[in-house]
């Protein structure tokens, strides 16, 4: 645990600046522009989904470099071209499927592929893309009130206490929705984490997380659950320096599986900023502008997404959490509100309505999204795909090939695409209902199945 005014000169010294000068300007704290000492020498946010391995700081050399991709291997390759500026990251997503049977057909095909004589089936099983999750969660003083209807917003603010002991505070409700959370990931394809801020009663934020990423076995669920058990509300609240470790620590851990998000959960606004000061609003607006025009957009394009969750009191932080989820790349609808100061619906808004039950279903929500609906898949180079599902063991559904954006208007399935845009044939990406239908159901088997023309 480090002091709020420990807290500022440790990012400068940790990211490669110094503290003195005029590297005080707001700003200067959050820059990731190198790692802790001992990680690797990366950058994040150079473009793509992959990050540089050249030195951070320093113009790149003219030519081709490799970067590293959301696997953890430096596998990629980028292009630096005269003025020092790096391309997008091209990272090959190398499929790990299973042989097709010995006869070169499949055990089973959905009845749209059945009995064609113009093609040779192939099948595989595809694996799906693992997830690494990290849980960025506020445990500042206001976090012990309880919940509206039992204690308002309000009487929080003029006094950090909970109003009503007989009833559940906001941090143990949410402590009881994370570990139902956790539970409900237990043996997945998810690796999971969990930060805490402040964590030093002040403004304090840590580049380590209390509980490092490992994948969901009893032993990582009950770590989980025992430092939310051993964690008490107080403080301010730093979100934006929490978050930007966050993105630090999830890039330096080079073998974190696949794709990767972090899980924000606060009930307050932004009160720690560069200095620490609550009072200070143009060091705070600073930081908020920061976080959402540099450093998000840098840890998207290093493939790491950001969930938000807004609990009671958090309605004057509407439009920065909006937003935060925006850019973060996991806005709730593609026509979200978002962009206003004040109001924005694009992140999972939880101040009205029953807190501990919404709480629970937004999780839930949010661990199938992050699971997610993307599967690694064998090309033929020809594009003669199709993708069937079957779940408890039934016989196998075809799914369509859509045409349109994945958004959930369509139900069926489409290639992924590159950081750049391109049609990547090694991953295919379930859509709408075909995903909510595959991620609520734990046996649900993705085959893919070559060499006959797609089915749309």
């Amino acid at each position: 645990m480090i002091s709020s005014r420990a807290l500022f000169a440790s990012f400068l010294v940790a990211f490669g600046c110094s503290p003195g000068g005029n590297s005080g300007a707001p700003g200067a704290a959050f820059g990731l522009s190198g790692g802790a000492a001992g990680a690797p020498s990366i950058s994040l946010g150079t473009g793509g989904t992959g990050a540089s391995a050249a030195s951070p700081g320093s113009p790149c050399t003219p030519g081709t470099l490799a970067c590293y991709c959301p696997d953890g291997t430096a596998s990629g390759t980028q292009t630096c071209d005269a003025q020092g500026s790096l391309s997008v990251c091209d990272c090959p997503f190398q499929a790990v499927t299973n042989q097709p049977s010995s006869s070169g057909t499949p055990t089973a095909l959905c009845p749209a592929l059945q009995g064609k004589a113009t093609c040779s089936a192939k099948s595989y099983a595809s694996q799906q893309v693992p997830s690494s999750i990290l849980f960025v969660v506020d445990r500042s003083g206001s976090m012990d009130c309880n919940a509206p209807p039992v204690q308002t917003v309000q009487s929080c603010e003029q006094a950090a206490l909970r109003q009503d002991p007989n009833q559940p505070s906001r941090w143990e409700t949410t402590v009881k929705a994370l570990n139902d959370s956790f539970t409900g990931l237990s043996g997945s394809s998810a690796s999971i984490g969990l930060s805490l801020f402040s964590n030093d009663g002040n403004c304090g934020v840590d580049a380590t997380p209390v509980v490092d990423l490992a994948p969901t076995s009893a032993v990582q669920v009950n770590a989980l659950s025992e430092a939310m058990a051993a964690a008490k509300p107080a403080g301010g609240t730093p979100i934006v320096g929490a978050v930007v470790l966050a993105y630090q620590h999830l890039h330096e851990q080079l073998h974190a599986p696949g794709n990767r998000y972090v899980v924000l959960i606060t009930d307050g606004e932004e009160s720690c900023g560069t200095k620490g000061d609550e009072a200070d609003t143009a060091d705070l607006e600073a930081a908020r502008n920061l976080l959402l025009n540099t450093e998000v957009e840098k840890a998207r394009d290093a493939n790491i997404r950001t969930f938000v969750i807004g609990a009671p009191g958090s309605e004057g932080a509407r439009g920065f959490l909006s937003e935060l989820a925006f850019q973060g790349g996991t806005a709730r609808t593609p026509s979200c509100l978002h962009g206003g100061a004040t109001e924005g619906d694009c992140h999972f808004d939880l101040t009205q309505g029953d807190f501990a039950q919404v709480l629970k279903d937004t999780l839930g929500k949010i661990g199938g999204k992050a699971l997610g609906c993307e599967f690694q898949a064998p090309s033929d180079g020809r594009g003669l795909v199709n993708v069937q599902m079957s779940q408890k063991g039934g016989a196998p559904v075809c799914m369509p090939q859509v045409a349109g954006a994945c958004d959930g208007t369509g139900s069926g399935w489409q290639f992924a695409k590159t950081a750049a845009g391109a049609t990547d044939e090694t991953r295919v990406v379930l859509c709408g209902a075909a995903c909510d239908q595959a991620t609520a159901d734990p046996t649900t088997v993705v085959d893919v199945i070559l060499g006959c023309d797609s089915i749309r």
